[in-house]
């Protein structure tokens, strides 16, 4: 079963932390979502990113908002708590795990081939100079 879209939202929101624009596109701008979606069904990988992207969501609600409408410093805040929880009320795996995946995911769709769904048009490439010659 494909996310919903709250969990699209959530996960939208919370790789545009990972990695924010600056002079550069942020990581959906950047194709990383398109990249994360792909990933995630090729590695079967849908019911840990539900449960995670629904334990930010319960967070987020804790303060009476949802993740996608908090601010970027609430989010980043949240973000940082959960990169310290083992367990919560609320989640259905690690926040801690689940952080961990998410950024690690996140940075290899920013930085992948661009065939692969993310870093759209090479942009990550051209940041850091790497150029293809070909």
């Amino acid at each position: 079963m494909p996310l919903n879209e709250v969990q699209l939202r959530t996960l939208t929101s919370a790789i545009d932390r990972i990695v924010p624009a600056d002079d550069y596109p942020n990581a959906s701008e950047a194709g990383c979502l398109d990249f994360l979606v792909r990933l995630i069904e090729l590695e079967h990988l849908e019911d840990t990113y539900r449960a995670g992207l629904d334990g930010l969501e319960v967070e987020a609600q804790r303060s009476g908002r949802s993740f996608a409408d908090l601010s970027p410093e609430q989010q980043d805040d949240l973000i940082r708590k959960c990169e310290v929880m083992i367990r919560r009320t609320g989640w259905e795996v690690s926040p801690r795990q689940f952080v961990e995946l998410l950024a690690r995911q996140t940075i290899e769709g920013y930085y992948s081939d661009p065939g692969n769904g993310g870093n759209r048009g090479g942009i990550a490439w051209k940041m850091v100079g790497f150029e293809v010659r070909g």
